[in-house]
């Protein structure tokens, strides 16, 4: 996601591939249909709904940092 809160397709294509994250998982998993998890994979999404798609991506706020104790 970059600084204006927007990410691209290929970028949502990346996070899930990263993530190993299939369409049918994602949909299944936060009770969206798939059309709408390939629509944002084809258009990207921007504003808040970029978040929200991290977090369903990833499962972390996207300015979340890990630490390790």
């Amino acid at each position: 996601m970059d600084q204006h809160k927007t990410m691209s397709g290929a970028m949502v294509c990346r996070f899930m591939r990263k993530h190993r994250g299939t369409i049918s998982d994602l949909a299944s998993k936060h009770q969206i249909t798939q059309k709408r998890v390939r629509e944002v994979r084809a258009k990207g999404v921007s504003g808040f709904l970029a978040c929200e798609w991290v977090i369903l991506i990833t499962g972390q706020w996207p300015d979340q940092r890990t630490t390790t104790v």
